[in-house]
Formats: C-alpha cells, structure tokens, sequence
C-alpha cells in the first residue's frame, strides 16, 4: 500500500531492497546515458540561424524543413525543428501578420 501511495512499483522496491533494508532512493542520482542521436551544439545553433535568416523567418517549420530538403539540406525533422525553436523561445508566430 505504501509503493501504490508513493506511486513507486513494486518492482523498484524489490530492486532496492538489500539483505531485507531499504537503500536510497536512487532515480535521482541515476546516470543516464546520453542519447547516440542527440542534435550537437553546432547543429542546434545552425537549425536556429538557418529559421532566423530573412527568407525562413516568416515561415513555420513546417514550410522550412520541406524548402530546405528542396535544395538537398537535410538538418532534423520538423518535430525537432519545433524543438529546439520552443527551446530557445522561438516558436511563436513567425509572420508578418497579426496573430488570429
């Protein structure tokens, strides 16, 4: 009943558990390994300057990623582009036009 409070799984407990004594609770001090697909600083930084330059800065990612495979440039999926533009406070709207 305590786990189902706590919302732990049993099976965490289990794992903890150590000759019948309870250990610390370890999931905060985790390490996680670094995703292998993860986007690099410079491929963040170019994905954000390529949405700021003056012909893309009007359009969604949604109108970039397929300009841009237009000319055989492939940076990240559109899903990524929305991403990192969210990250660095960039995902608003982009036209020239009064938001609805």
């Amino acid at each position: 009943m305590a786990c189902k409070t706590i919302e732990l799984p049993i099976r965490t407990l289990q794992r903890w558990l150590n000759k019948g004594i309870v250990g610390d609770d370890r999931r905060l001090t985790a390490k996680r390994p670094v995703p292998v697909n993860k986007l690099s600083d410079d491929d963040v930084a170019r994905i954000v300057e390529i949405c700021n330059r003056e012909e893309y800065a009007s359009l969604p990612p949604s109108q970039i990623v397929p300009r841009l495979a237009d000319d055989n440039i492939y940076l990240a999926s559109e899903s990524t582009f929305y991403r990192v533009l969210k990250a660095h406070n960039q995902l608003h709207h982009r036209g020239r036009s009064q938001t609805p």
